[in-house]
């Protein structure tokens, strides 16, 4: 990835025209019969590699007594019936058994016995209170209740059982145990520390409204133009890609296309300039040769600039018919900032 210093050229009308018939307009789809498309009906169907036979044909298969088709119904031929068991006389069952019960009623089946549910005694025997039932909810109406000891658990050293306070549910309303050893301090980060306010008004106009420094208002683009000249194109405008305000690190991605019928070159111009100002400074540019002659709109372009800070800006370019790609970072390491350079006036006689 090459490396160069910015420019601070001055970016107007004059120097605009240099790139004449080099320029790039925003890419918009729009479909070209036999050239290029993007339409979903234009693209052929992809062949499949397994496709389910068709079903058989059975409307031409031949018949021994019927030699056409038809669907009249006196063109089928009536299908012989089974002879019936005559009236009282009972057909010879052949394939299920005989059944060998007397009988299919649920009282001559004997129930299965259930065994007798297991009584568990509980630890410690109900007591009942003698305050009217539904007339409270308080945690201090009910017992608590006690644990039953367990000999095979190991107790910790030193603990012991402390007595439970049925008055509260919050964390803050317990006291620590007096025959425990005092909890240790908490640790405080200095980090996290923050110091209080001292101020007597929360109102935002009583705040002073601080004024910010003229620089880190440019917004970084590029120069395209607004659509082909074939089509009333004007060259020499500016592409908004990274806003001013944007904070650092910030990147954006658009497709350009060509401006003019068999163009081989794209011009990568990277300006910054302020909003309220027309004119505004050039960062850098490079081309991006080798594009194959086609009419405009087919070839595409993806520039991305990456602004990894206030004096580091990465623009790459991707041209996708040719799969080739450019890169070059505009690095100030010496001068100011990017972004606070939109004028030739912003630049410092001597950094």
């Amino acid at each position: 990835m090459a490396t160069q210093d910015p420019l601070w050229q001055e970016w107007n009308d004059s120097t605009a025209r240099n790139f004449h018939a080099k320029e790039i307009t925003v890419f918009t789809a729009v479909p070209h019969k036999g050239v290029n498309t993007t339409y979903r009906n234009d693209y052929p169907e992809p062949p499949l590699h397994w496709v389910q036979p068709p079903p058989p044909d059975h409307s031409q298969r031949p018949t021994p007594e019927f030699g056409h088709t038809t669907s009249h119904r006196d063109a089928f031929k009536e299908w012989p019936l089974m002879d019936a068991p005559r009236r009282g006389q009972r057909a010879e069952q052949k394939h299920n058994p005989k059944l060998s019960a007397m009988t299919t009623s649920r009282n001559d089946y004997k129930c299965p016995l259930i065994p007798a549910p297991v009584v568990r005694t509980p630890h410690q025997p109900f007591r009942p209170r003698d305050a009217t039932m539904g007339t409270t909810t308080m945690r201090a109406d009910f017992l608590p209740w006690e644990m039953p000891s367990h000999p095979g658990r190991p107790q910790p050293p030193g603990s012991k059982p402390t007595k439970f306070q049925g008055n509260t549910t919050t964390r803050n309303d317990y006291n620590w145990p007096k025959e425990l050893p005092p909890p240790p301090p908490p640790k405080v980060n200095p980090a996290h520390v923050v110091t209080p306010f001292e101020g007597s008004t929360t109102y935002r106009d009583s705040y002073e409204i601080v004024p910010l420094p003229p620089g880190m208002s440019a917004d970084i683009g590029l120069q395209v133009a607004t659509r082909p000249y074939k089509a009333g194109g004007i060259g020499g405008q500016f592409e908004l890609m990274i806003k001013q305000g944007t904070p650092a690190p910030a990147a954006a991605s658009k497709t350009f296309t060509t401006v003019v019928d068999g163009q081989n070159t794209a011009a990568i111009v990277v300006v910054a300039k302020r909003a309220e100002h027309p004119d505004g400074v050039i960062l850098g540019y490079f081309n991006m040769a080798g594009i194959k002659a086609a009419p405009t709109g087919i070839p595409k372009v993806d520039v991305t600039l990456k602004l990894a800070d206030e004096k580091t800006l990465h623009a790459s370019a991707v041209y996708r018919q040719g799969n080739k790609a450019k890169t070059l970072t505009f690095a100030a390491k010496k001068g100011p900032p990017l972004r606070t350079v939109a004028q030739l006036s912003d630049v410092p006689r001597a950094f």
